[in-house]
Parts: structure tokens; sequence; C-alpha cells
């Protein structure tokens, strides 16, 4: 009887693992819009998320990875790491700030746990801002202007 107790008490986390769900993004800024690239003068970045079938008191946990920054770090270094208290289903954000010498470019990503369970991966990057066509067309004309042709 009491081995059988204790294997039933064994499967509660399991089952109890199973019964939320996460979905995060990557955005502009709180409430912005999704985005899955970032300039490396980005002020902040943030990751929102909506849980549901977590308990109030649950521990749901960002983790900022870089996974590829070139000599700026090693492979899979952990940046940061933030956590907040579930209140039932709700609505999150987390967000860390800029490095004092910008973001190094490259490959990341978040990981969002629930207790110490991986809920939802989301990559993203960091790459140097682009010119439009626009402004090199905007460039090629005023090169003209200066040379005379």
């Amino acid at each position: 009887m009491l081995i059988r107790i204790i294997v039933g008490l064994g499967l509660i986390p399991a089952a109890r693992a199973g019964d939320f769900r996460v979905e995060a993004t990557m955005v502009t800024e709180p409430h912005g819009r999704e985005l899955n690239t970032y300039v490396p003068d980005a002020r902040n970045l943030y990751a929102t998320f909506k849980a549901k079938g977590t308990k109030e008191g649950d521990n749901i946990r960002c983790v900022w990875i870089a996974d590829d920054v070139g000599d700026a770090a090693p492979k899979e270094t952990k940046i940061d790491e933030k956590a907040l208290s579930a209140k039932g289903d709700m609505d999150g954000e987390f967000s860390l700030s800029r490095p004092t010498t910008g973001w190094p470019l490259g490959k990341y990503h978040i990981d969002i746990y629930v207790n110490d369970e991986l809920a939802t991966k989301v990559p993203f990057e960091i790459k140097a801002a682009g010119t439009s066509k626009k402004d090199k067309d905007q460039d090629k004309d005023e090169d003209e202007e200066e040379s005379g042709d």
C-alpha cells in the first residue's frame, strides 16, 4: 500500500508538466510589433508571453542566451536570467537593457521556463542596420553632383 502511494505521488509532477502552454514573441517595445531582428544600438530587447494553464505561484523564468556572437563571447553564453511569479493564466514581458558597448552582432535566443520545465524557445538576431535602395540611390545622386557628372 505504501509503495502505491509513493508511486502515485511521483506521477503528479509529470502530469502537471503538460498542463500549461506558453507562447512568446520578441517585440520592438512593450506592446510593440513582433520582430526577430534588432540593431546593435537597440536600447532594450523585449520578449512578451502569454501563459495558459499556469497556476498562481508558478515560477516563469526567461533566460537570455547568446548563441553565436563571434569573438564577443563563447557560443551558448548565458547573458541574463529573470523570473516572475505567475498569477494563473497571464500575459507578461521580460526585457534586457543594452550593454554599454552595444549588442554584439550575432544569433541569440530566449528560453522561457515554467518552474523548471522549458516551455518555449524564441530565436532572434542582432544585425547591422542596412541601407535601403532609396538611401543608396540618394547617396549615388549626391556623389554624382559632387563630381560634376
